[in-house]
């Protein structure tokens, strides 16, 4: 039986060079790289040095990450607030049956379906001076001429996450919907009976019960915020100037626009413990209430 119990590990292997390759392995010699001094010159001839922290410090005294920092703060905040309140009424909404619930439910799954190159060249095009936001405003003579969405030095960021909470809406519902078919309808029925109200219930039954599921939904929203590069790049690659770059993006452009190699990886570096720091945060929060309930 041991012996049979063994063989089943071997099944792991594949998963595990899989990691090592992909996932420990560029971590680890993104660790290093932060650490010296690389650019192309030194990268391609093998000479660079070991500077220690020096890549950091010149990281976080530089005025663009600090704006950058600060952008995807903002970005994950505002886009996963959205994105999970929106997500969460479209989950209670869903929750009660009504005609053409299966259509809806398939429509609010598109953003989840559709490449985010296709998305992102939307967004593009919608946010545009000739788009369709402007297009509108005009139309009713709201303003005389076309706003700056993804132009100017403010708005190209809220454009951004107006975007990204498009994006994110299906993945906290589903995660929500799912969580809220779980609830035993008893307890609403005894609700009922006692005569709460439905925001009662929703504060007092739903959210307590729905807690674990909030916090994962949170938790993984966060991370996949935090990271988000590919529909910022689309939309803006970071610009005007660089006042739209997120963490991701400015390491992005700092290593394949620049050749800063070094300093790429101590922003990615910091990225990731911007993650684990918030990731943490949300866990701890998580395990504070499944002790409370023990």
């Amino acid at each position: 039986m041991k012996t049979s119990s063994y063989k089943l590990y071997f099944f792991l292997i594949p998963a595990l060079v899989y990691q090592l390759i992909f996932g420990i392995y560029p971590l680890i010699y993104n660790l290093i790289l932060s650490l010296k001094d690389v650019n192309l010159i030194t990268y391609m001839g093998g000479t660079s040095q070991w500077i220690g922290l020096s890549n950091y410090v010149q990281t976080l005294k530089d005025t663009v990450f600090q704006r950058t920092f600060f952008n995807t703060l903002v970005f994950t905040g505002l886009s996963l607030s959205f994105q999970f309140i929106i997500g969460f009424l479209l989950a209670l909404l869903f929750n009660h049956s009504f005609p053409l619930k299966g259509l809806l439910q398939s429509l609010i799954m598109v953003p989840w379906i559709l490449p985010i190159i296709v998305s992102g060249f939307f967004f593009r095009w919608f946010f545009s001076d000739q788009g369709m936001v402007n297009g509108f405003l005009l139309s009713w003579g709201l303003i005389d001429k076309p706003i700056p969405w993804i132009t100017s030095q403010i708005l190209p960021l809220f454009s951004l996450i107006v975007a990204n909470i498009w994006l994110g809406i299906p993945f906290s519902f589903v995660l929500l919907y799912t969580g809220l078919r779980a609830i035993p309808l008893e307890l609403f029925e005894s609700a009922d009976i006692d005569g709460t109200n439905w925001w009662q219930k929703i504060l007092f039954i739903t959210v307590p019960l729905l807690k674990p599921v909030i916090i994962t939904t949170l938790t993984l929203g966060c991370i996949f915020t935090v990271k988000v590069f590919d529909l910022v790049w689309i939309i803006t690659k970071g610009g005007p100037g660089e006042v739209s770059h997120l963490l991701s993006t400015l390491s992005y452009s700092l290593a394949f626009n620049k050749f800063h190699f070094g300093k790429a990886s101590s922003v990615l570096v910091i990225m990731l413990c911007l993650v684990i720091g918030l990731t943490v945060l949300l866990n701890s929060i998580r395990a504070e209430e499944e002790s409370s309930i023990g």
